[in-house]
């Protein structure tokens, strides 16, 4: 595991007001964005009342028309999800330690470093079930499947009212967790040598 850096929330960062969720990583269709939007889309269509925000943090990336057109076109994301597209590391973890869990609902990944960030920044993890979550994170998330659109809501859900019993489970389970250490890093690496 790559050594995780644990930092500071800014004084700048501009929070969304209520719950919110977070999603970090570059707008591309492994990374499944499709799926919170049109979450968030049917949710919202439903009239669910206090519907939690959800803020996207990354660069747009390539494939990614329909998401993009999501972003930019649906009336019913209007005023629910945020595109923040270059911010600071500060922002970035204010935004991290405020959040309700970080989102990361990816078909694939290499390695998974937002959910360590979070997981370092005491926030809880809801990610597809892939084996790099798992060995970064050490069973702490709450994992579902990509596809599984009912089980992401009822979780995103859940998490965002106060006193969530998943939630706390979630932060209980953290308590024990130790962000992966550069110096744990280079030992591991220097034994492969």
């Amino acid at each position: 595991p790559l050594g995780t850096r644990i930092g500071r929330a800014g004084a700048s960062a501009k929070r969304p007001e209520g719950p919110y969720f977070l999603c970090v990583g570059t707008i591309e269709p492994r990374k499944n964005h499709m799926l919170l939007l049109l979450l968030w889309r049917q949710m919202a269509e439903a009239g669910i009342a206090d519907l939690p925000k959800l803020v996207i943090v990354g660069r747009r990336g390539w494939e990614n028309e329909q998401v993009v057109d999501l972003l930019e076109r649906s009336l019913a994301l209007r005023g629910l999800v945020e595109e923040r597209n270059a911010i600071g590391d500060a922002e970035l973890w204010s935004l991290m330690a405020g959040a309700r869990a970080l989102l990361m609902p990816s078909f694939a990944e290499g390695y998974g470093m937002p959910v360590a960030e979070a997981l370092a920044a005491g926030t809880p993890v809801i990610a597809s079930d892939l084996p790099v979550y798992r060995e970064v994170a050490a069973g702490i998330p709450e994992f579902c499947n990509p596809l599984d659109g009912p089980g992401w809501q009822s979780a995103i859900l859940d998490y965002a009212r106060e006193g969530c019993q998943r939630r706390e489970a979630q932060l209980a389970r953290l308590r024990a967790w130790r962000p992966p250490t550069w110096v744990d890093h280079f030992r591991r690496v220097e034994g492969l040598l």
